[in-house]
């Protein structure tokens, strides 16, 4: 029986825990470089902004954010800088790219259900509740020292397990009410459609992702392990909520598209407009 509380497992815990940092660090790094096409056309004034960009936009930066200052907290330089507050800002900036995946996707449902107030009540209500729940989760979060190190970030295991079985919850509770918004817009309701060209397969990638922090949240085996898949994780939620919310920002237009002509935005990276209507081919998503 493996004793998760020694020093010694647990200084191989970190060692992989570090390893997986700089792993998740290097493929998101990569994916965010190769990503930057909104970025680019909002800096060149080719897409205008707009409010679906705000969860899109803070969950890609602070993602990126919490994954250096990982890397670097466990690196040579980590003892200059004020340990208690990077570590404190990384619990906070963590939780908000997990609470920005989530929040891409209820900007996808809320567009399916836009015309039906009960269900966008219940949308905001939700993610209001989801954003708490992670906040608390953060100021739940307790800075130890050690000697040689910046120190690490110690969660409650009782506050970190509910923010993972929220979010897991959410998660399901998002891609159930989106199918079911679809089914019902579209006369016409095939499988494929769905999962590809409306992007529900991304919602099952987020709430499959969100299963093993999960997991480990409610084992609690030491306060390495509690935290040890949440980096992964994000990446492939902020990755994956990231591409179903980009048709809306490619074309201004909701998911089920209404029947007159619809005047679509720009392409990235093209200074000509077109017109789209309901029946011509949604563009292909970009990370």
């Amino acid at each position: 029986m493996v004793d998760w509380h020694d020093p010694g497992v647990i200084s191989k815990c970190t060692t992989g825990f570090v390893d997986v940092t700089h792993i998740s660090l290097g493929l998101y790094g990569w994916i965010y470089l190769q990503s930057l096409q909104v970025e680019s056309a909002l800096l060149r004034r080719q897409l205008p902004f707009r409010w679906p960009l705000i969860s899109y936009l803070v969950g890609r930066i602070f993602l990126l954010v919490s994954l250096m200052l990982s890397a670097v907290l466990f690196g040579p330089f980590a003892l200059h800088l004020d340990c208690d507050a990077a570590l404190k800002f990384l619990a906070f900036s963590g939780n908000v790219a997990i609470a920005c995946a989530s929040t891409n996707l209820v900007i996808v449902s809320w567009s399916i259900w836009r015309n039906h107030r009960p269900v966008c009540l219940l949308l905001a209500f939700v993610t209001l509740g989801h954003w708490f729940t992670l906040t608390f989760d953060s100021w739940g979060s307790q800075v130890s020292s050690s000697w040689g190190s910046c120190g690490y970030l110690e969660v409650n295991p009782m506050y970190s397990a509910v923010a993972a079985t929220y979010t897991l919850i959410f998660d399901f509770f998002l891609l159930k009410i989106t199918i079911l918004g679809l089914w019902r817009s579209s006369s016409s309701f095939s499988l494929r459609t769905v999962l590809y060209n409306h992007g529900i397969i991304y919602f099952f990638i987020v709430f499959l992702a969100s299963f093993i922090p999960l997991i480990f949240s409610w084992l609690n085996l030491n306060y390495v392990m509690n935290i040890f898949f949440i980096c992964p994780a994000s990446c492939v939620m902020t990755i994956a909520s990231s591409r179903a919310l980009n048709p809306m920002i490619r074309t201004n237009m909701p998911l089920v598209q209404p029947r007159t002509p619809v005047v679509a935005l720009p392409e990235l990276g093209k200074e000509s407009a077109r017109v789209m209507t309901a029946e011509s081919p949604e563009p292909s998503p970009v990370v």
